[in-house]
């Protein structure tokens, strides 16, 4: 994982879904909260596993 854009990209998306479980929240739907949280918790989790490599990837290098 070279690119640190991408990871970044891949983080906003999942606070990208944590919204959309919000917005699910106050309607009708709010069945499709829970999807949506632990799609963002689980897409957020592995984002910062990503910038953790990446960042100990960085460091080995030096």
């Amino acid at each position: 994982m070279t690119n640190v854009k991408f990871i970044y990209v891949y983080f906003l998306s999942g606070v990208f879904f944590l919204i959309t479980a919000g917005a699910f929240y106050s309607t009708e739907n709010s069945n499709f909260t829970s999807v949506f949280a632990s799609i963002g918790f689980a897409i957020i989790s592995i984002s910062f596993v990503l910038y953790n490599r990446h960042k100990n990837c960085k460091d080995k290098q030096k």
